[in-house]
């Protein structure tokens, strides 16, 4: 998790995070929340079904969402048989999904559902081995207490959390210094 205000670096990190996880040889795939339109913000099937397709563009794989989604089950577990049953199997190794502002979901009333699916698929790297092939990052310059109400459905508190602060003189007098 990375959080910090707006235009405090948290992009420029994820971009480097995300390089070093494809020099390791893992897949990234990266995802500006920003780019959701309106539509997919107001509805939960939408927003769902575009997650799945995103990525599944980005690993440029076959779409089978239609087939997911035509069992009688809530959007988070359509989401979560197709990223497992489908997406994660094809790729042959790991998965970063890196999520980059992620607080455009804030006002959406799917947004518990959403960070309670991806706790669920960090709870499942315990116990199940597919799971185990994807490592979220995810990033706010909202505190993340204000996107779920149940702390115990949160994504935000099980793993490293980085929280950038603004430069001391120091830090920016050598900062200009290699620049």
């Amino acid at each position: 998790n990375i959080k910090a205000p707006r235009q405090m670096g948290k992009s420029s990190l994820l971009m480097r995070i995300a390089d070093m996880a494809t020099r390791q040889g893992k897949r990234v795939a990266l995802l500006d929340f920003q780019l959701f339109d309106k539509a997919a913000l107001t509805d939960a099937d939408i927003f769902f079904r575009q997650l799945c397709f995103w990525l599944t563009m980005e690993m440029e794989v076959q779409d089978q969402i239609d087939d997911y989604w035509k069992a009688p089950l809530g959007n988070p577990q359509r989401c979560t048989r197709y990223i497992s049953r489908h997406l994660l199997p094809q790729l042959g190794s790991p998965l970063v999904l890196a999520l980059d502002e992620v607080e455009t979901i804030f006002d959406t009333d799917f947004r518990t559902d959403f960070f309670g699916m991806l706790r669920s698929w960090h709870n499942s790297r315990a116990r199940t081995p597919v799971w185990k092939q994807l490592d979220l990052v995810l990033v706010t310059s909202t505190e993340p207490y204000q996107l779920i109400g149940n702390l115990n459905q949160s994504p935000f508190n099980v793993d490293t959390e980085i929280e950038l602060m603004d430069f001391t003189p120091e830090q920016v007098a050598d900062l200009n210094h290699r620049h």
